[in-house]
Order: structure tokens, then sequence, then C-alpha cells
């Protein structure tokens, strides 16, 4: 008599179970995606910090600039900044898709 009780216990169990995985796997998909988008515009800010500085300071009077010191150092802030999000891109990256992943495996499982 214990025991069939149990198992009456264990289908509740195995219900609620199925309901946490499905939000867990929602929850997953949508940080995931987060993340990915966090990747695309890590990209895009890379792109914008690359064009700035190939006007302002790869240009002659930009390169004068950098050698006077009238820049104020603002020329290798932004190489600085630009290697920093640039290293920031493949940890996004493989955040995102792992995450995304597994969101996609635990409602698809559910």
């Amino acid at each position: 008599m214990l025991v069939l009780g149990g198992l009456k216990n264990q289908d509740w169990l195995i219900k609620r179970m199925g309901k946490a995985g499905t939000f867990g796997g929602a929850l997953s998909l949508i940080i995931g995606g987060l993340f990915l988008i966090g990747w695309f515009g890590a990209g895009m800010v890379v792109d914008y910090i690359d064009n700035e500085l190939e006007e302002n300071c790869d240009s002659t009077s930009g390169q004068i600039g950098q050698i006077t010191g009238w820049d104020e150092g603002q020329c290798q802030d932004g190489r600085d900044s630009r290697d920093f999000v640039s290293s920031l891109q493949t940890p996004l990256l493989l955040i995102g898709v792992v995450l995304s992943g597994m969101g996609v495996f635990m409602l698809v499982r559910s």
C-alpha cells in the first residue's frame, strides 16, 4: 500500500518536471538569443570603432596629432576599446549557441 502511494506521487512529480522543463527551455532560449544579439551588436561596435579610427587616427592629420600629443591619447583609447569589445565576441557567440541549443533541446524533449 505504501509503495502504491509513492508511485502516485512520482506521477505528479513527472508532470511538474515537464512544466519546469518547458519553462527552463524557454528561458534558456531567450537568454541565448540575447547573447547572440549581443554578439551581433559587438561586431557592429567593432566595425564602427574601426571606421572612426580610420578616419581620425590613420589619416595624415591624425598621425601628426598622435605624434605631437594633440589627440590626448584618444586614438590609443579607441584601439584599446576595439580590442576589448573584439575579445568579447567569441564568448558571447559560444554562450549564445550553447544556451539556445540547450533551450531547443529542452523544449523538444518536453
